[in-house]
């Protein structure tokens, strides 16, 4: 077989060919998002600066909530959360924007915890309507550390705000006392 001047083999053709056709992909792959499902870090708030007024707490029984501030100890930053209840419950609350979520999303919620004492600790997601959305309720042992707190995987059924919440209880006369920090939303879209 012979080839024309300039134009090369059939073979070579196809590899030339091939290459031009390589290119715009190439391109195309370098463009498009790495996968779909992306991590996207939604919604942070860790008591800092005005973060800290969003936060509301409530107690019933002869328990205490607050906020310690510029005392050493927060996780990260200055500031943090707690909770103690001996007869009764506490809770701290805030309200957390998720805006860019689909209705097909998947989202977890996390915190820092840090307890002083052993608690069954609960970390719960509601929406505007009062629906629970998610929820984890680990026992939790004394440490010096701050631990990760996380909810399942639960769908935000098309809410762009959700209300997540820790709370601990006592009714048995046991003082029991966790320092939170660090609340992250994240979710999959």
């Amino acid at each position: 077989m012979t080839s024309r001047p300039g134009r090369g083999t059939r073979t070579q053709r196809l590899m030339k060919a091939l290459a031009a056709a390589a290119i715009p992909v190439a391109v195309l792959a370098l463009s498009t998002p790495a996968h779909a499902g992306a991590q996207t870090l939604l919604y942070t708030n860790g008591f800092e600066g005005n973060q800290l007024n969003t936060w509301d707490h409530l107690t019933g029984g002869d328990a205490q909530a607050g906020f310690e501030v510029n005392t050493g100890t927060a996780d990260t930053g200055q500031n943090n959360g707690w909770l103690r209840a001996r007869q009764g419950w506490a809770r701290e609350g805030t309200w957390a924007g998720i805006d860019g979520i689909t209705r097909n999303s998947s989202c977890t919620a996390r915190i820092w915890v840090r307890p002083q004492d052993t608690v069954e600790f609960a970390l719960r997601v509601w929406d505007s309507k009062g629906n629970k959305l998610g929820e984890t309720v680990p026992r939790l042992y004394p440490s010096t550390y701050y631990q990760s707190v996380a909810t399942p995987a639960f769908s935000p059924q098309g809410n762009t705000n959700v209300f997540v919440e820790a709370v601990i209880s006592s009714y048995d006369g046991t003082d029991r006392t966790v320092r939170i920090d660090g609340l992250a939303v994240d979710c999959t879209t």
